[in-house]
């Protein structure tokens, strides 16, 4: 196989060779804020991050997205009417953080085609972590600091330039069809190890996970999620900044009888997301959606797709303002189990 280099000073070349075949997506700084969104011609991307704030999901589902138009009786569903997308920037974790959400929103039975409409011939480049900060745990949830999947290409920072692994047949394309990048030397690919091995080393080894479901279901009623609420607020920046959250709810915006539908990013951590129209709220309190949170992620979404619902990107840990650690969480719920003789 293949890989290529790529010369920093070439990224904007590099960029501007994506953009004749796809609308690009890179790391931009907006009002103190860095996230992606699409770069304008001559538009620089900022590398100079770990992780945006906001995460890569916007990319392929919308914060607030348009489902239909109406007037009086008449429907028009939206369209996406952009080119295919490529995303440059991408963290691992947040790659594969589109997998995830992917098997929520496509399988057998259902078919989301607001998000397939964007997915349609998307390119992903990931850039790896070369110097991981102390909230990632990738490494915990099967992930990894160089981790592929949910990526068409990985590149590694080796300094002066980017080493450009392909990883999928349509990133073999993309990047043999690139005039500004060369053929990598088998030293030059060489020497990615020592990078990738310092970052892997120095991740705060994971606690043994595979008894995490069975822990957290013989935990369900135990005090300790009380204890891990206690000084929750209840703001939900945790599942705002979340790769892999993905509850949404649907409003209509109208005026003189025309308007609009939309779906809009929503969160189990607010009290009236689970409120029903009789009044009834099945989870009045903020442990029952907290527990609701942690047990979606580690236990609920083993049952649905085979995997965790977290990837471990840290911004959680990061965002939250009364310093609620889910690692923290994870490490006491293995334990307590196991003191119970509950985990298997």
């Amino acid at each position: 196989m293949d890989y290529y280099k790529l010369k920093k000073p070439n990224v904007d070349e590099f960029i501007a060779e994506l953009r004749k075949e796809y609308s690009v997506y890179a790391p931009v700084d907006k009002v103190g804020i860095t996230s992606f969104a699409p770069l304008a011609e001559g538009q620089s991307p900022n590398m100079d991050f770990l992780l945006t704030q906001k995460p890569a999901k916007e990319v392929f589902y919308p914060q607030t997205e348009v489902l239909l138009h109406f007037e009086g009786d008449q429907t028009t569903p939206a369209e996406y009417t952009g080119g295919p997308i490529a995303i440059f920037g991408v963290r691992p974790c947040d790659a594969r953080g589109f997998k995830i959400v992917e098997k929520v929103f496509v399988d057998d039975r259902y078919k989301d085609f607001y998000w397939l409409a964007r997915r349609k011939d998307s390119l992903v480049i990931a850039v790896g972590c070369n110097s991981p900060v102390p909230e990632c745990f990738c490494n915990w949830v099967g992930g990894g600091p160089f981790g592929t999947e949910g990526s068409d290409v990985l590149a590694i920072d080796t300094g002066e330039q980017y080493i450009l692994e392909p990883i999928t047949e349509l990133g073999k394309k993309a990047l043999s069809a690139m005039n500004c990048l060369e053929k990598a030397t088998p030293a030059e690919v060489k020497a990615v190890d020592a990078p990738k091995a310092t970052a892997i080393e120095s991740m705060t080894k994971p606690p043994e996970m595979e008894n995490l479901k069975a822990s957290l279901d013989s935990l369900f009623d135990d005090p300790l999620w009380n204890d891990v609420t206690a000084k929750c607020l209840g703001c939900a920046v945790c599942t705002y900044s979340c790769p892999t959250c993905y509850c949404f709810d649907i409003q209509d915006e109208s005026r003189r009888g025309k308007g609009v539908r939309l779906r809009i990013w929503d969160t189990c951590q607010f009290p009236i997301f689970t409120k029903e129209g009789s009044g009834h709220n099945p989870r009045k309190s903020q442990m029952s959606r907290l527990r609701q949170r942690y047990m979606h992620k580690f236990s609920y979404m083993i049952e649905t797709i085979s995997e965790f619902g977290c990837v471990g990107c840290g911004r959680c840990v990061t965002a939250c303002p009364v310093n609620i650690d889910v690692r923290e969480f994870i490490v006491k719920s293995l334990e307590k189990a196991q003191q119970k003789g509950a985990a298997v």
